[in-house]
């Protein structure tokens, strides 16, 4: 009986010749990725069925707020707001208590260069839950009653932005001139002027295959090519639209958090664009580098470890923090640094966050090599998490980018030379040079 004890439960409960199949796999991500390109213009793309309990199907268009005209600002804002409402075949009460009756899900996000419908739910009901997801997104009806009933959610929205956010929002706003200045977030000012045919125009302007991407992981080739046909069964291919160029600026934006608030300060500099793979994961090399995240988090706010080397420009004040950041649309981006201080030392902690990028060129290629171990290890973190499989494959269909899975992005980040990376560090510190965005937000006003 004692030898029996001793016998592991894996090899006791199958045969001696079946012990090393039950251990897992050695590689992780999407096994094999099939992908085909309507002649609409469609992009698709499925990874092959795993044998998960759980799938996602993603359907992304890029017409973010940048997309935005004078007329329709704050579009985006209400459509991802209004996904759960009606549409044309299933009311927005229908949704709310078929869909969790089987165990699925669908959500709704945007910025300012996409916005993607994702489902999620079980495998055996996909058939039958993807008629809602086409539902809200090709039969859409924005009712003016329930987008008036939408509207003090709206408001909430703009009282609960998290204060990074906002304030980076509000980054890209001072940093660029034209369309991609617009905010995610609907201004309160044009809140009561929204309507039903805003948004209904605004789609149906805007909704075109050839920058449309269905992207799915857990659900086979043959029904999520089935459901990018039944999106646009006609084959022709519509013509281009005009895309205006962003011009960077030198710009400054103030916001008012209420007394007694944290002060946040963003700098920021033009960076890349997605479309160039190598160039956008230099960046986020370089990001990592600098500290993005604390490395451990305590009971409160204030009990952390912070990442260096950013984490030492705080020194003692256990108050201020800085984190750096990489933001890419597809043909352009912006990099910089956010931090948080109180009111009183906002001066210092703005100086200090410019010297810093305006040094960031001087980057060591140890802290580049640690800036690679680190994304390596953020990009491993979501390949067991099927929305973000599925909406980060739909945005590289839409940026002509192949990567299955983290193991791809990590061979990628290791044939990057860290002389490579040190280069593109001080091509960012030149830009400092000619172009610095200073953005305060604030809850106290600064002297």
């Amino acid at each position: 009986m004692s030898k029996l004890y001793r016998i592991s439960v894996r090899k006791f409960s199958v045969h001696h010749s079946n012990w090393t199949r039950c251990w897992p796999k050695p590689d992780y991500g999407p096994v094999e990725v099939q992908r085909s390109l309507l002649l609409n213009g469609i992009k698709v793309a499925a990874t092959k069925p795993t044998g998960n309990p759980i799938a996602a199907c993603t359907i992304m268009y890029q017409v973010g707020s940048r997309y935005e005209s004078d007329d329709s600002l704050g579009a985006t804002h209400f459509i991802r707001t209004a996904s759960a409402a009606s549409s044309c075949a299933y009311s927005g009460f229908h949704k709310m208590r078929y869909l969790p009756q089987y165990g699925a899900s669908m959500t709704c996000t945007s910025n300012r260069q996409t916005i993607a419908y994702t489902l999620r739910c079980q495998p055996s009901t996909f058939a039958e839950m993807k008629c809602y997801l086409l539902d809200t997104v090709l039969r859409c009806y924005f009712k003016q009653w329930e987008i008036d009933d939408f509207k003090p959610l709206i408001r909430d929205d703009l009282h609960r932005i998290p204060p990074q956010t906002r304030v980076i929002d509000l980054a890209q706003k001072a940093c660029w001139a034209g369309s991609l200045g617009n905010s995610m977030f609907c201004e309160k000012s044009r809140i009561n002027d929204m309507t039903g045919e805003t948004l209904d125009n605004f789609a149906n302007v805007n909704y075109k295959t050839d920058h449309c991407t269905v992207a799915s992981v857990g659900v086979p080739f043959e029904e999520v090519l089935k459901m990018a046909e039944a999106i646009e069964p006609r084959r022709e291919k519509p013509g281009p639209r005009p895309l205006v160029t962003p011009k960077a600026r030198r710009g400054y934006e103030y916001y008012d958090l209420g007394p007694d608030s944290d002060t946040w300060i963003c700098v920021v500099v033009p960076g890349c664009g997605s479309c160039d793979i190598t160039n956008l994961i230099m960046h986020s090399i370089i990001a990592s580098a600098c500290g993005t995240e604390n490395i451990q988090d305590g009971l409160h706010a204030l009990d952390r470890t912070r990442q260096q080397p950013l984490g030492r420009m705080a020194g003692g004040d256990i108050y201020t923090d800085y984190k750096a950041f990489n933001l890419s649309y597809m043909d352009t981006g912006v990099f910089g640094i956010v931090a948080k201080t109180r009111a009183c030392s906002a001066w210092t902690v703005a100086i200090t966050a410019s010297e810093f990028l305006t040094n960031v060129g001087e980057l060591s290629c140890k802290q580049i090599e640690i800036g690679k171990k680190r994304l390596k290890v953020r990009l491993a973190l979501n390949d067991d998490n099927c929305i973000k499989l599925a909406e980060g494959m739909a945005l590289q269909l839409a940026n002509g980018v192949k990567m299955d899975s983290a193991k791809d992005a990590i061979a990628l980040i290791d044939k990057i030379s860290n002389e490579e990376v040190s280069c593109v560090a001080q091509c960012l510190s030149k830009k400092c040079e000619r172009l610095l965005f200073l953005i305060l937000d604030t809850g106290t006003e600064i002297e």
